[in-house]
C-alpha cells in the first residue's frame, strides 16, 4: 500500500482505533506511520495528551482482558481446574518475537476440555515461561472447540485401545513363550 492508500485507510477508522496504532508505531512500515502521523493531525488528535488518554485506556483494557482470561490455575497432580486449549489465526511478527493467535479456555478434569469458558484473542513472546497477555474476549469459537475435544476424545480412546491390545492374550503369549 502506498501513503495515499493508507490515507484512505486510516480515514475510514474512528479515533480509538487510530490512537491505538499510534501507541506502537514500532509495528507500522515508515509510510503507515507518515499516513497515520498526517490523519492524527488532520482530526487534531495528535497531542500527547489524547495519547497517553489511550494509553491509558488500552492498559486498562487489557488488564479486564486478563482478568476474563484468568488465572489458569490447577491442581497439577490431578489435572484439574481452568487450561487453554488452541491456536487459531496464528500471527507472528518477527521483528518483536511476539505472536498473537485465538485460544479457546476450557475447565478440565484429568486432563480432560470439558467446559469452554470463553475464547480469547492472546499475544505472547515466544519465549518460556509461557505467558499470555489477553487481548480482547471473543465469541466462543465452536470449530475450536469441536477440535479440542475431538482431539481429546481420539486420544482417550488410542490410549484404551494401546491398553486392550498391550493386555489381550496374544500380546502376553507373544512375550511369555
Amino acid at each position: 500500500m502506498n501513503v495515499q492508500e493508507l490515507g484512505e485507510e486510516y480515514r475510514n477508522r474512528t479515533d480509538k482505533e487510530l490512537l491505538r496504532l499510534a501507541l506502537t508505531p514500532e509495528e507500522l512500515t515508515p509510510d503507515a506511520n507518515a499516513a497515520l502521523k498526517s490523519e492524527l493531525a488532520r482530526r487534531r488528535i495528535d497531542s500527547g495528551t489524547h495519547l497517553d488518554a489511550a494509553r491509558q485506556e488500552e492498559e486498562e483494557r487489557k488488564a479486564e482482558n486478563d482478568r476474563g482470561l484468568g488465572t489458569l490455575g490447577f491442581i497439577p497432580h490431578f489435572g484439574v481446574g481452568r487450561m487453554r486449549f488452541g491456536k487459531g489465526g496464528c500471527l507472528y511478527n518477527s521483528e518483536t518475537g511476539v505472536e498473537q493467535f485465538k485460544t479457546t479456555v476450557f475447565v478440565v478434569l484429568f486432563w480432560f476440555p470439558l467446559i469452554p469458558t470463553g475464547t480469547y484473542l492472546v499475544e505472547r513472546k515466544r519465549m518460556l515461561p509461557d505467558e499470555v497477555t489477553g487481548l480482547a474476549k471473543l465469541p466462543l469459537d465452536w470449530k475450536q472447540v469441536l477440535k479440542v475435544w475431538i482431539i481429546a476424545t481420539g486420544s482417550i480412546l488410542g490410549f484404551i485401545s494401546l491398553i486392550k491390545l498391550i493386555s489381550s492374550d496374544a500380546v502376553w503369549r507373544l512375550f511369555h513363550r
